[in-house]
């Protein structure tokens, strides 16, 4: 897991050239936290309504004989780990801790890797591709705001 980190921090840190400046950087650590707890908020309402449709869906593709049950939790199991990850890391995103920065990063990273290994097409792999790497950019942005 280090050397992954050190290759997104040559890329974001080093490689690409434009750096947002201080005072943005400054906004985003002062107002992710509470961009967390909104995010865990609102998905909480989302995850109940899945599980509530998870029979309903698997019922209605097991009448035209598709079977969608395996990927459609899987989906729900992949966004409550990043709603775990991500309530676990607001106390320490209020308190400037690394701990806390690692927790999104973790979140973001299974968010990447489920959206490359559960989309069936390659302009989805490539979408995926870019909303994960313009997430962790900002992470990385901000990264040394965090001990």
């Amino acid at each position: 897991m280090d050397q992954l980190d050190k290759f997104f921090e040559d890329l974001f840190l080093k490689k690409i050239g434009f750096q947002l400046p201080a005072n943005v950087k400054e906004v985003i650590v002062k107002i992710a936290p509470w961009l967390t707890i909104i995010g865990v908020v609102v998905s909480l309402p989302a995850i109940l309504g899945l599980f509530g449709m998870g029979s309903v869906v698997t019922s209605m593709a097991a009448v035209y004989g598709v079977n969608i049950g395996g990927r459609y939790y899987l989906g729900i199991a992949v966004l409550v780990v990043q709603l775990v990850l991500m309530a676990m890391a607001i106390p320490g995103l209020m308190k400037r801790e690394i701990k806390g920065w690692r927790l999104i990063y973790y979140s973001a990273l299974v968010s990447a890797v489920y959206g490359i290994v559960s989309t069936l097409n390659i302009g989805g792999i490539i979408w995926s591709l870019l909303g994960s790497a313009i997430g962790l950019y900002f992470i990385y942005q901000v990264k040394s705001y965090y001990k």
